[in-house]
């Protein structure tokens, strides 16, 4: 129990003369005490302690610590060129990037512009060659007509070229009938022989009838029918020679039908080459938009990934910087305590030694 109790009192002897003679070094204690609170800090202190502990000289120290500082400076300067080199990787690939967007999205404005203008293009070709074709069915109508009637025509002056004399041929045995009869005979007898007739000889009935006519009123008949003859036979003269033009005129009209038939399909077909090419033209515009859209995408996407490698990069470096000038700082701090504040420093490097 009394050796427990001078045990007691030597320990307290001892804390009490420590306290006391770390007193005057409470600046540099302070400051080492602070320096424990960083990674390196404590590392240094450790290593300068075991140092210490094995006896080696200051200068071993001094250059431990001058090497670590060196050699952080040294990452630095290297951290330094690889952040110029990215920087300069980062602006250019972002500026091809860029580049690459402007192009794409001038080939989708120009895309769409041509887009716009083949459909366009391609809407009024379709209506044009529609309307071709409505006014070729409609000549195609007109030329039916035109024959159809022309047929008919042609028949009916067939059928009056063969009517037509035939009547002039009965005028022909009614004038002379009615020269040879007598005029102003009985007109009993007449009835007569009129009843006997009846009406299978219209002519003959005619002719008797007549008979009974005043010599004047004979002549005046024969007049007409004689005139009726002429007119009959210039009639024929007549419709042979509109016949004639009647025919001219309808090869006119034909020509002029496949004239209008010609041009038509003319411009039809051309109308429809400038449809194939202007359907092609559409379909290039519409790759070139797809493609470009592709490439619009594909360079964003791109850009976003390299602004934030870069950022990556930049956060990176300036952590890793503001970490080395940080430890630097420590390293300096222990070298100046060391040179300049040699004994408190070793008196708290023994303190943890022991």
């Amino acid at each position: 129990m009394k050796a427990l109790l001078i045990l007691g009192l030597v320990i307290f002897t001892q804390a009490v003369f420590v306290k006391h003679a770390s007193e005057p070094h409470a600046a540099v204690f302070a400051q080492l005490e602070a320096l424990e609170d960083h990674p390196l800090g404590k590392k240094i202190l450790d290593t300068i302690a075991l140092q210490m502990k094995n006896k080696s000289p200051l200068s071993d120290i001094a250059k431990m610590l001058q090497d670590l500082r060196e050699n952080l400076v040294l990452q630095q300067q290297d951290a330094e060129l690889v952040h110029v080199a990215q920087e300069a990787d980062c602006e250019a690939e972002i500026y091809g990037y860029n580049r690459r967007i402007d192009f794409a999205s001038n080939e989708i404005t120009e895309a769409t512009i041509d887009i716009n203008k083949y459909t366009a293009d391609i809407e009024l070709l379709e209506t044009d060659i529609a309307n071709k074709e409505q006014q070729l069915q409609i000549l195609a109508n007109q030329e039916e007509q035109l024959r159809q009637k022309r047929a008919e025509d042609h028949a009916s002056f067939e059928e009056r070229q063969i009517t037509t004399p035939k009547v002039v041929e009965a005028l022909d045995v009614i004038a002379a009938k009615l020269s040879a009869i007598q005029p102003e005979a009985d007109a009993e007898a007449v009835l007569a022989e009129l009843e006997r007739v009846g009406g299978n000889n219209p002519i003959l009935a005619l002719v008797q009838l007549a008979s009974t006519f005043s010599a004047e009123k004979l002549q005046n008949v024969q007049d007409k029918i004689a005139e009726l003859r002429a007119s009959l036979e210039q009639s024929i003269i007549d419709d042979q020679e509109e016949e004639v033009q009647a025919q001219l005129n309808f090869e006119a009209q034909l020509v002029e039908i496949n004239e209008q038939r010609a041009a038509l399909q003319s411009e039809k077909a051309d109308s429809e080459t400038k449809l194939g090419q202007a359907q092609v033209q559409l379909a290039a515009a519409k790759k070139r938009k797809y493609d470009a859209g592709r490439e619009l995408d594909s360079a964003t996407r791109g850009k976003v990934a390299k602004e934030a490698e870069c950022d990556a990069w930049r956060t990176q470096y300036a952590r890793d910087t503001e970490q080395r000038t940080v430890e630097i700082g420590i390293i300096r701090q222990v070298e100046q305590i060391l040179a300049t504040k040699l004994e408190g420093a070793s008196s708290y490097i023994k303190g943890r030694i022991n």
